[in-house]
């Protein structure tokens, strides 16, 4: 385990519902004007609204600044699993 992870943690600052800024970011997995797809320490979030835009990003730092209109902050569900399990549920119901 390298030793950025052990200090590690993921906190979320809004400032007026047009800056966020973001720690614990492991990887911007996508990104355009109305959404933008980040992978944290606490799993995957999904930051959708108008104009958004990647202000600042640093990695090392696992920091993240995002400007824009801010509409919706998800955590979405790891849809992998959740889909094949479902199948199977139909399959023996």
């Amino acid at each position: 385990m390298s030793e950025k992870n052990v200090y590690l943690n993921h906190k979320i600052i809004m400032e007026e519902r047009n800056q966020l800024f973001i720690t614990g970011v492991k990887k911007v997995k996508s990104f355009d004007p109305k959404e933008i797809h980040l992978e944290t320490i606490k799993g995957n979030l999904v930051i959708k609204g108008q104009d958004l835009g990647v202000k600042n990003l640093d990695l090392d730092q696992t920091e993240v600044e995002i400007q824009g209109q801010i509409d919706l902050l998800t955590y979405p569900a790891n849809r992998s699993s959740d889909s094949s399990r479902g199948v199977w549920e139909k399959i023996f119901k």
